[in-house]
């Protein structure tokens, strides 16, 4: 699969993205023959290409949603999806991958996370950055990983319910490498257990 971003140039590969969101539109906006169907929880990842199985790799994936009025005023929301290799407490020193999006300006709406688009990376333009509030970062482990580009849709929250889609390019210490990742998810309850991840309060 062609990488989403072209890193010589530093833009985002838009063809790619546009191809992801009509996927995720044709698996989101489904007829009333599929109603039963839509409503169960899926999570797809691909990782430089190739198809990952991350139930089978993961023994815990959780999520944490949380919305917060600050002192201004402001509405900041968060959502975490964590994956973790071995079950049990979530800890940082056991291998995990999480996708965190986060949004310092949220909606007054009563949703733990807005449907909008997320933007993140330390190669990432800073024009794109401002034509959203909504911010995405990859995190593996430690001081080690970085992201160098990422963008995500929530396309759906809906029951406490969130649908969307991911991808970056970022560091993977485990493997020494940058990688392309790409997750499309749907239908996941948005949990509300700060003990389900570590990041609730670093974003």
């Amino acid at each position: 699969m062609k990488k989403l971003f072209d890193i010589k140039e530093k833009i985002i590969n838009p063809l790619i993205w546009i191809i992801l969101l009509l996927i995720g539109v044709s698996t989101f906006s489904c007829g009333d023959d599929r109603v039963e169907e839509q409503l169960e929880e899926s999570i797809e990842m691909w990782v430089n290409g190739s198809e990952f199985n991350v139930r089978e790799y993961y023994e815990s994936i959780t999520t944490y949603g949380a919305s917060e009025v600050q002192e201004d005023g402001s509405i900041k929301k968060i959502f975490v999806l964590h994956f973790q290799r071995e079950d049990g407490r979530i800890t940082p020193e056991k291998e995990h991958y999480a996708l965190i999006m986060y949004d310092n300006n949220g909606q007054d709406n009563g949703q733990l996370i807005d449907t909008k688009l997320y933007l993140g990376g330390t190669e990432m333009d800073s024009l794109l950055l401002q034509t959203t509030s909504g911010r995405i970062t990859l995190e593996i482990v430690g001081l080690s990983d970085f992201t160098e580009f990422a963008q995500a849709s929530i396309q759906k929250y809906e029951d406490g319910k969130v649908s969307g889609i991911a991808d970056g390019y970022f560091f993977n210490p485990y493997r020494n490498e940058m990688q392309h990742g790409i997750i499309i998810f749907d239908n996941l309850e948005v949990g509300t257990d700060p003990e389900s991840t570590f990041y609730q309060g670093v974003y």
